[in-house]
């Protein structure tokens, strides 16, 4: 009776505040044109979801117009090749059209892995060219390969990569009216990774005598820097990171401690990628998270289909499984995974 009492009264509180998350994201090849966003903010609307979260760098390139009018945050970045030379600004474009229909539009940010594997997709100020020497190195003091994992990435561990990278989050949220932004890739590749030269020294300078946790303390850093300096500019802002499930995963291979964050106040949510599509793994995902706050909680589903046939009526499995564990906030990956298996019509949260 007790947990029931508990149950009913989580679910009165998310509704009666309407602080249910009903989130979606768009990748910058769903939303590089005017179309394609009023279609997304439609489609939202009409299903009513309240969240967009939009894909404005792929691989430390601009889907927005950097500097646009305020350039104390020095940003470099050219704009992505998917614009194809266009002076089209979809941030701004889906902030103007958003608002008429009551959607967040959060500013969707991968941190550290900066290249694609096709490099003919950067240009050649690209900061793969400019500053390699803050690529992350692998324990065999290796530079990480552009075409490997999701691409390289830039080491953490590296002061000058922190503060750069903070530019680029300081510059959007000074010139774009967003009511969030999404820290992605905010973490090392996996555990083989972070032998930087210029970070082993930094380690051997610092008061830390385990590796692994002072490479957990660089991830922090930067989300509790994240934090404070978005709040500075904007006291409203959303700060928010895109998270492994499995805890014990996300430390160990790849130095992401988020409960710290959460328990720490130096973020306002996370976004877990509950990915899964076994209703038995979902479900311990779930249970490892059981002690987190369910207010500044979100699950994000899988939508999307690989090899194997993937049914709204899985995705609406493990939304009531999300609910028996007073999981009340839901995002779904992604938007075009979305409309290319007719999810919209069927999902039921």
């Amino acid at each position: 009776m007790k947990s029931l009492i508990i149950t009913i009264f989580i679910l009165f509180s998310f509704l009666a505040s309407n602080a249910q998350d009903r989130a979606m994201w768009a990748t910058i090849w769903s939303s590089n044109s005017a179309e394609k966003i009023d279609k997304i903010i439609l489609d939202a609307h009409k299903n009513n979801f309240n969240k967009i979260f939009l894909q404005v760098r792929y691989r430390a390139d601009a889907l927005y117009i950097p500097n646009l009018r305020d350039s104390t945050y020095k940003n470099t970045e050219s704009r992505s090749y998917i614009l194809d030379g266009s002076n089209f600004d979809p941030l701004q474009y889906a902030i103007d059209k958003a608002a008429t229909k009551n959607i967040e539009i959060h500013a969707w940010v991968p941190i550290f892995v900066v290249t694609p594997h096709d490099l003919s997709k950067i240009t050649d100020n690209h900061i793969y060219y400019t500053n390699k020497e803050w690529i992350t190195y692998t324990n065999n003091f290796v530079p990480m390969q552009y075409n490997s994992h999701e691409g390289a990435f830039l080491d953490p561990g590296i002061e000058q990569v922190q503060q750069y990278t903070l530019n680029i989050l300081r510059d959007i949220a000074s010139n774009y009216n967003v009511n969030g932004i999404q820290l992605d890739y905010i973490r090392y590749p996996d555990s083989l990774y972070g032998f930087n030269p210029i970070a082993i020294q930094n380690f051997k300078e610092s008061n830390y005598k385990d590796f692994n946790l002072w490479k957990q303390s660089q991830i922090n850093s930067f989300v509790n820097k994240s934090f404070t300096m978005l709040k500075a500019i904007n006291p409203n802002i959303q700060v928010s990171a895109a998270v492994f499930g499995n805890q014990r995963k996300a430390i160990d291979l790849f130095s992401q401690n988020w409960k710290e964050w959460l328990t720490g106040n130096y973020i306002d949510k996370v976004y877990v990628m509950a990915y899964n599509t076994s209703d038995k793994t979902f479900t311990q995902v779930l249970k490892s998270i059981d002690d987190v706050d369910r207010a500044k909680t979100t699950i994000v589903l899988r939508a999307w289909v690989d090899k194997k046939s993937y049914s709204a009526h899985q995705i609406n499995r493990k939304i009531k499984i999300s609910k028996n564990m007073n999981f009340y906030n839901f995002g779904f990956y992604s938007y075009s995974g979305l409309i290319k298996n007719n999810y919209l019509p069927h999902i039921h949260y």
